[in-house]
């Protein structure tokens, strides 16, 4: 028998790939699904409910910290070669608040889990074996204080893997010092099975494993497409999902005890805890159901997952289960005193179309837990209910929106909580990554349900001093103070929060990804938005470096004057300012100007800067102008010289020269720069009837110049 099905539907391609291949066409193909106006990665959400057939391994994991807070490992598989630093951590404070972030390396190419203990972490890899050889290490199990400062690792070889973690989940968990791993592996003759491993965590040796057993007596699931284990009074509890040999959703009892090093010594008895449809014949690897979790009470073993109740679909001849694919929730139950096997359907909606999965087991105590899942169609909403050792509902089904992804909840405190990460944002039709960290909680006292979005913040390293944040994250409404540090000489000028200025060092985390800029400035130096007056005009500080960028604006006449040279910089204590702009109100109805001169450095003539001057005349220079704004130069009757000399004009603003009955030629002889929205209704209401333009861009410029775009009908001309 091969390791897929070649029966209907998705199997027939999975009998022609390997698992990792088909796993890998699956990430390719994803699409984002809609979450309220924004969208998540749908890989993000079905990760865990595995639809199409077998599991995979988990991602993301968080882990209650003993100071309150939480620490996130999440596995970057976008560059799963490069095992520089293909883990990330992230710590968050109670709040939800990041304050510090560390790259872990990889030790093996393949990941397959992480695990916390009171003893430190854990990280299982592995590597591919193609040419089958006994002396690859496989699987290896790497141990770290709570620190990350590596302690030590083991591994295992010659256990007839060609692909670890192939086509399944991955389950571990520990009893004092020992560590059993329960996963999937592809194998030397192209099947596919489960794979149950014993560690002394203490001594990291690995004391015991089981795989590529021929019969079912030993533990042996194939396929084995999803894998949970727990550790009960020294004996190991797993379950497997099957789709042929057993076919269903089986729990195995390992008969010996763990304490001696060994666990395959007697056989383990297992009990179907949930029939799946059809034959593998006919149905290949589609069964009909996943799993989600396993859980013991002080009664009873609980396993969750989703299914096709069979009862309500049965399965005949001619049956498509494409028609019958929704699936509700369940529980089975194992009563340990009288070895019953008890389903309980948690969801009876699958009849009317719905399809509710990705299901998520959570203890609280031995005889409380809380089951968590989601609507496919509905991938914005969360819902969850509370059930006792018996698999009985406590209450009702409560639903919030929120999503569930691939992260495992955890009980922390009076909560249970679980991360969500990668959310994609639609922006004009392109899909945006941003990094937010969502956490989502259910209160265990009251039920209720909240989340909370912990952004990304930064902050541009300055010149002349140092600047930082107490968080990489954080929620909006949290007040973040900046530590600023100038260098001697410096003191703060400013401080941008996403290119608002703010006044002091201290401002309110909004509901986005936040950067923030400090500068500093000599001490002495102008302040941002100073403004000072200086021969016949006054000036508005733009920029405040001392370093020969700073700028500022011309904004106002001091004294009359009617010849305006605009001058090129200016002295403010000693320290150098490009004029760059001429403000919008600077000669506004100004009724002595006669004459403009535009030194090179003045880039920006702002909208109306030289409105209603009755007595303008001349308009020259601008070597270095880039736009001129609305109505700039309109209603000045007596404009009849306009003459601009740069090679870079992009724009010439909505009726720049309205009402200018004198005037009749522009001169823009240099510019290259010209579009045809940059002088849209440019000449509406003028009187302007050429337009003098370099020779090589005369016909462009013409098409440019038309009445239907530029709002006059003009002759363009060298």
């Amino acid at each position: 028998m091969s390791c897929f099905s070649s029966g209907k539907s998705f199997a027939k391609i999975a009998a022609k790939m390997t698992a990792g291949v088909v796993l890998a066409a699956l990430i390719a193909v994803n699409c984002p699904v809609k979450v309220n106006g924004a969208v998540t990665g749908k890989l993000e959400i079905e990760r865990h409910k595995y639809d199409l057939n077998w599991d995979r391994v988990t991602e993301k994991y968080i882990t209650p910290l003993d100071d309150g807070g939480y620490m996130i490992f999440r596995y970057d598989g976008s560059n799963a070669e490069d095992l520089s630093a293909p883990y990330l951590v992230e710590y968050y404070d109670s709040s939800f608040r990041c304050g510090s972030i560390k790259n872990i390396k990889a030790e093996l190419p393949i990941f397959g889990g992480f695990y916390a203990d009171d003893s430190g972490y854990y990280v299982l890899t592995g590597q591919e074996n193609p040419q089958m050889s006994a002396s690859v290490e496989c699987f290896r199990l790497t141990k770290y204080d709570k620190s990350w400062k590596r302690i030590g690792s083991c591994g295992l070889k010659d256990c007839n893997t060609v692909l670890p973690f192939d086509a399944s989940g991955c389950s571990m968990t520990t009893e004092g010092n020992l560590m059993v791993i329960r996963t999937g592996h592809g194998m030397y003759g192209g099947h596919q099975a489960n794979i149950t491993i014993l560690i002394d965590i203490s001594e990291m040796k690995i004391l015991d494993s089981q795989y590529a057993v021929s019969n079912e007596s030993t533990g042996y699931c194939s396929h084995s497409f999803s894998e949970y284990v727990k550790i009960e009074d020294h004996h190991i509890i797993g379950v497997d999902h099957g789709d042929c040999y057993p076919r269903g959703i089986y729990l195995w009892h390992y008969g010996a005890d763990i304490t001696s090093g060994r666990f395959t010594n007697k056989s383990p008895t297992y009990y179907l805890m949930l029939p799946v449809i059809g034959e593998y014949e006919k149905f290949g690897n589609y069964t009909g159901a996943t799993l989600g979790g396993l859980e013991i009470s002080s009664s009873s073993y609980i396993v969750a997952g989703s299914s096709i109740d069979k009862s309500k679909f049965p399965v005949s001849e001619d049956f498509e289960y494409d028609d019958y694919g929704k699936k509700d929730i369940f529980v089975s139950i194992f009563d340990k005193s009288s070895k019953e096997v008890k389903t309980k359907w948690i969801t009876t909606d699958a009849g009317s179309n719905k399809d509710y999965t990705n299901p998520y087991l959570v203890k609280i105590n031995d005889n409380s837990y809380v089951l968590i899942w989601s609507l496919t169609e509905k991938e914005d909403t969360v819902y969850y209910a509370f059930i006792d050792g018996k698999g009985n509902i406590q209450g009702s089904v409560k639903s919030a929106k929120g999503i569930q992804a691939d992260c495992q909840p955890v009980v922390s405190g009076n909560e249970i909580i679980w991360y969500v990460r990668d959310e994609i944002l639609w922006i004009d039709d392109d899909l945006v990554e941003i990094s937010d960290s969502h956490f989502y909680s259910i209160n265990i006292s009251d039920k209720s349900f909240s989340s909370k979005v912990a952004y990304d913040l930064d902050v541009n390293q300055p010149k002349h001093g140092k600047a930082s944040l107490p968080y990489l994250k954080a929620p909006a409404g949290e007040e973040i103070t900046i530590n600023v540090t100038p260098d001697e000489g410096y003191e703060l000028s400013y401080i941008l929060v996403n290119g608002k200025r703010i006044t002091g060092n201290k401002f309110t985390m909004p509901a986005e990804e936040t950067s923030v800029t400090v500068n500093f400035k000599r001490i002495g130096s102008p302040n941002l938005d100073d403004v000072v007056n200086i021969g016949d005009y006054s000036f508005k500080v733009t920029n405040s470096d001392t370093e020969g960028a700073g700028t500022v604006m011309l904004t106002g006449v001091v004294n009359p004057v009617e010849a305006v040279v605009i001058p090129a910089t200016i002295d403010i204590n000693g320290y150098i300012y490009k004029v760059n702009r001429i403000g919008g109100t600077a000669f506004f109805e100004n009724d002595t100007v006669k004459t403009v001169y535009l030194t090179a450095n003045v880039t920006v003539i702002d909208k109306n800067a030289f409105y209603g001057c009755p007595n303008l005349v001349k308009v020259s220079g601008g070597a270095g102008l880039k736009t001129i704004g609305e109505n700039a130069f309109a209603r000045c009757p007596k404009l009849s010289s306009f003459i601009i000399t740069s090679k870079v004009l992009y724009k010439i603003g909505a009726q720049a020269f309205y009402k200018d009955a004198k005037l009749k030629t522009i001169y823009i002889k240099n510019t290259t720069k010209l579009t045809k929205g940059g002088v849209k209704k440019s000449l509406k209401g003028s009187s302007v009837k050429t337009v003098k333009v370099k020779k090589s861009k005369i016909w462009k410029y013409k098409k440019f110049f038309k009445k239907s775009n530029s709002g006059k009908k003009v002759k363009v001309k060298k």
